[in-house]
C-alpha cells in the first residue's frame, strides 16, 4: 500500500502539472500520469512472479481508463480510474456473498496456519460468527461501492489537477478508516462470539 500512495498518487500528480506546463491537453497528462501506477504493478510482477487480485483490478481499471480517455478524448474517463478500481473492489465483496464464505472470511483468515485452523473451526461451529463476517462484508460493499459513486460524481465539479489530491485521498482515508473499523468490530464481536460458546 506504501507504494500505491507514494507511486499512484503524488508522481501522477507532479507528472500532471509538468505536462500542463510544457502545454500538453489534459487526457494527455493524466494519460502520461497513469503510467506510473502500471509501472508498478508491473516491476511488482517481475520481482515476486505473481500478481495480487487488487493489482489485476488496479491494471485492468487502469488500462480501461487510459484506452477510453484517450480514444473518446475524455477527462472524465481519465479521472474516473480510482472510482472504476474501487467500485469494483466493492462488487468483488458484493458478489462474495453468494458463494460459501465472504471474502471478508478469506482476508481475515491470513495468520499462521494455527490462526487459520482457528478461524475455520469458529466458522464452522458458531452461526453468529458466520453473520458477523457476513455483516462486515455488506459493509466493506457498500461503503467501497458509495466511495466510488461518490468520486464519479464529483469529477465534472472539480478542476482535473484538485481532483487527483481529492480522490487519492478519498480511497486511502476510506481503506484506512475501515480497515481500522473491521479490525476494531472484528475483534469485539470475536470476544463475544468466543465467550458465549
Amino acid at each position: 500500500m506504501r507504494n500505491d500512495i507514494i507511486f499512484g498518487a503524488p508522481l501522477p500528480y507532479v507528472v500532471f502539472l509538468i505536462a500542463r506546463h510544457y502545454g500538453l491537453s489534459v487526457v494527455y497528462a493524466l494519460a502520461i500520469g497513469s503510467l506510473f501506477p502500471i509501472g508498478m504493478i508491473l516491476i511488482s510482477w517481475v520481482r515476486q512472479r505473481q500478481i495480487a487480485a487488487i493489482s489485476i483490478i488496479t491494471l485492468t481499471a487502469t488500462l480501461a481508463s487510459l484506452i477510453s480517455s484517450l480514444w473518446f478524448d475524455s477527462a472524465y474517463l481519465a479521472l474516473l480510474k480510482g472510482s472504476l478500481i474501487t467500485g469494483s473492489v466493492g462488487l468483488a465483496f458484493a458478489a462474495s456473498l453468494l458463494f460459501p464464505r465472504p471474502l471478508v472470511f478469506y482476508l481475515a483468515d491470513r495468520g499462521d496456519a494455527a490462526d487459520r485452523a482457528d478461524i475455520a473451526a469458529l466458522w464452522e461451529r458458531s452461526a453468529d460468527y458466520r453473520k458477523m463476517m457476513r455483516f462486515m462484508t455488506r459493509v466493506w460493499a457498500l461503503v467501497l461501492i458509495c466511495e466510488a459513486l461518490s468520486r464519479a460524481i464529483l469529477i465534472p465539479f472539480i478542476p482535473p489537477a484538485a481532483f487527483l489530491i481529492l480522490s487519492e485521498a478519498m480511497w486511502i482515508s476510506v481503506f484506512a478508516l475501515m480497515i481500522g473499523w473491521s479490525m476494531r468490530y472484528g475483534q469485539r464481536r470475536s470476544d463475544e462470539i468466543l465467550r458465549s460458546i
